[in-house]
């Protein structure tokens, strides 16, 4: 039983032209040299039987399974229009060049110089079969042929092989590069996130102690007394802002977490800040590879900031799951809600939408004022 062929060269557009236009040009100077009408009739027959085998089997890959088959049948096709004896009986035989191509542009050499030798020995036969000794000048003059045709097919392997590695080589460049700008936007997020950490935030810092300490040198009947400890109220919820934002730049560090885990430190973290109790429940995910994991930390990053700023939520559930090849991140809370026509881009749901269609995933929210709000995300296995 012949091995099926197991490296995939798929067939240039070149030689598919090629084999049409030579199948028809060939077929009817073939059949024009037969004398009788049934002759011709088997001749268009056979030509468009080789025709669709070629276009429904070879083209479509399908003879890869049993290729044996295939190159048989084909032979076996030729053979039989060598047989009706056509006047321009060369032109059937220039079919068999066509197929040597074929078998040495997708076949391993071993299994190419198999199949070109049994379709070289046939046409022999079959010329020393009808002409006779005569009939050594044409084979002889075959063999140059298709030993030529052999090494042109291999040829053509080698190039659509080599462009097939270059395309692969282009793919990976790409997603390097793609990395790369990635890795700079992490860094230029860190940078910014240790200035503010060790300029601004220090300030807010020194300021609100400041005001702290002049509060308390102030009697509350004082006219000063009020101001000074709204500014030192407004002192700390800037600080606290500014450490949510840090911690919104710095990149989710998932080297050696599960998605899973990172969410869970994240959000016991987060809870404890904000005073907002949060539960979450995860249905058997394990991490994605990068970007979706770090891609659905975000999200739950930014989510949760939207949560802290604008909803007045005493709860929050977060759900991580698996379904339908998807991991599905569900953030709910119980606030006031929002009328999703009038929500304004700063609300941070663009920004979402963006990081999600960059790894194939898609965003959906429900909301509605003084009914809370359900943010839904979705990333693809694969």
């Amino acid at each position: 039983m012949m091995t099926p062929i197991r490296q995939r060269i798929p067939v240039p557009s070149f030689l598919d032209v090629a084999t049409y236009v030579s199948l028809t040009a060939m077929s009817l100077l073939g059949i024009s040299g037969l004398s009788s009408l049934p002759s011709q009739l088997m001749a268009l027959g056979l030509v468009l039987s080789f025709g669709l085998l070629y276009h429904f089997v070879f083209r479509s890959e399908r003879y890869q399974r049993t290729p044996g088959l295939y190159f048989g049948a084909q032979i076996l096709i030729l053979c039989l229009l060598f047989l009706l004896r056509s006047n321009n009986e060369d032109a059937f035989n220039f079919l068999f060049l066509i197929l040597t191509i074929h078998i040495a542009v997708v076949s391993p050499a071993r299994m190419a110089i198999l199949w070109i030798a049994i379709g070289f020995g046939m046409l022999s036969l079959l010329i020393l079969a009808t002409v006779g000794l005569g009939g050594l000048y044409a084979i002889l003059f075959y063999s140059v042929t298709f030993v030529v045709c052999g090494f042109f097919g291999s040829t053509i392997q080698e190039v659509e092989r080599e462009r097939d590695h270059n395309q692969r080589l282009v793919e990976e460049l790409q997603s390097a590069q793609q990395k790369l700008r990635e890795l700079a936007v992490i860094e230029e997020r860190n940078r910014l996130a240790r200035d503010l950490h060790d300029s601004v935030k220090q300030q807010v810092f020194a300021v609100s102690m400041q005001l702290g300490a002049a509060r308390a040198l102030l009697d509350e009947e004082n006219q000063a007394y009020g101001p000074v400890a709204e500014a030192e109220r407004l002192a700390r919820q800037a600080g606290a802002e500014l450490t949510t934002l840090i911690r919104e730049l710095r990149p989710p560090n998932l080297g050696k977490k599960t998605l899973a885990e990172a969410l869970q430190e994240y959000v016991i973290d987060w809870s404890r800040q904000n005073g907002i109790a949060a539960d979450l429940k995860i249905d058997n995910v394990s991490s994605l590879p990068l970007p979706g994991d770090e891609t659905l930390f975000r999200v739950t990053q930014e989510a949760l900031a939207n949560v802290a700023r604008h909803s007045n939520a005493r709860h929050v559930m977060v759900e991580l799951a698996d379904q339908d090849d998807e991991i599905i991140l569900r953030i709910e809370d119980n606030g006031v809600g929002f009328d999703l026509s009038q929500v304004e881009k700063g609300v941070g749901l663009d920004s979402m939408r963006e990081r999600l269609e960059t790894v194939g995933g898609h965003l959906n929210v429900s909301s509605g004022t003084s009914s809370g709000t359900q943010v839904v995300a979705a990333v693809r296995r694969s």
